[in-house]
């Protein structure tokens, strides 16, 4: 009895043990399956993550790129401008250049009127003493001087001989001296009239270019209290003022008809339309100190200051400069008496 029970304990224990071993096995099956799906997890979750990392560094590439393309389409469009602006310089240059040529051609005229008149005095075809022979007439003066040239064609002289380049280079260097000294004296008479309070006299500084306010205040006036009024002028004058020093604004077209061509305000312009549909006295006071820059300070984009006649809307000319201040020390030597009367 009691083998038969050690015998069915050991079978127990043997089927035990091959249930265990069994349980391993599938275990062990298990277990290699959760470690190769782990790896496949992980295999998934890098390339998952190295895809999110290259999608990341393609969206930085691309915003790198759209910045770059914003920036050289902004340095294009400068460029543009830049081309625009030399053309139109170009053209200015072009224009001024046939100005001087046709000055140089009367100038080169009236140089050999000039020295024919010298040859035909130094040969003593005219005289001009008036002890002996008397005074000769101007008609006669043009008659010789006409022989002169006459003579000088029908002997075939040389252009050397009726062109002196010594003296067209003196009568030159005369006139670009004067030039230079009238410059001076303007710049000099800009100061002095700087340092003047004549606020209400016709000949004072100009700020050539600066746009006068007094057409936007009218207009803010009509619309708000006085107050609120002068900071709106104030403020859209300032806008215009900053619109038209923009090197970039050159609302012209040039247009040819029987001569040279010329620059023209260009109606088209967006921006003129803009400013026409503000009133004609806004436009006006704007396009005025628009053409004043462009005239005075193209390069530059800055006022630049005058001596202006406000009474006749002009420059002033150094002669009415001068009498003005000779009027003032006039005036202020006569107050000046006035007030210290000479003791008896």
């Amino acid at each position: 009895m009691a083998s038969e029970h050690g015998a069915g304990l050991e079978q127990d224990i043997t089927r035990l043990i091959s249930s265990v071993e069994c349980d391993m096995t599938v275990q062990t099956g298990i277990l290699k399956q959760y470690a190769k799906l782990h790896d496949a997890v992980k295999a998934f979750l890098e390339e998952k993550a190295k895809n999110t990392h290259d999608k990341q560094e393609v969206e930085r590439l691309q915003e790198e790129l759209s910045n770059k393309n914003k920036k050289l389409s902004f340095e294009m469009e400068n460029l543009r401008g830049m081309n625009q602006l030399l053309e139109r310089e170009n053209q200015q240059l072009s224009v001024k250049n046939e100005k001087l040529s046709h000055e140089n051609k009367e100038l080169t005229l009236k140089l050999k009127e000039k020295h024919v008149e010298t040859v035909a005095l130094k040969r003593g075809s005219i005289v001009l003493s008036g002890h002996t022979q008397g005074v000769q007439t101007r008609s006669m003066f043009n008659r010789k001087v006409q022989e002169c040239i006459e003579d000088g064609g029908a002997n075939n002289e040389s252009k050397e001989e009726l062109f002196d380049q010594v003296l067209s280079n003196r009568i030159i260097a005369e006139d670009c001296k004067k030039r230079r000294e009238l410059f001076e004296i303007r710049k000099k008479l800009i100061q002095v009239f700087g340092d003047i309070d004549h606020c209400r006299q016709n000949i004072r500084i100009k700020m050539m270019g600066e746009i006068n306010c007094k057409p936007f205040f009218d207009a803010s006036l009509s619309e708000h209290p006085i107050d609120i009024a002068k900071d709106e002028a104030v403020k859209n004058c300032s806008a215009w003022q900053q619109k038209i020093k923009d090197p970039f604004w050159h609302p012209y077209k040039r247009i040819t008809e029987d001569g040279p061509s010329e620059e023209v305000l260009n109606d088209e312009d967006e921006t003129l339309k803009k400013l026409k549909a503000c009133g004609e006295g806004i436009y006006e006071a704007v396009t005025e100190a628009l053409k004043e820059m462009d005239e005075y300070n193209r390069s530059g984009r800055t006022t630049v200051p005058e001596l202006w006649n406000y009474k006749e809307g002009r420059q002033a000319t150094v002669l009415e400069c001068i009498e003005y201040l000779g009027k003032r020390v006039k005036e202020q030597s006569c107050k000046k008496r006035k007030n210290n009367p000479p003791s008896i």
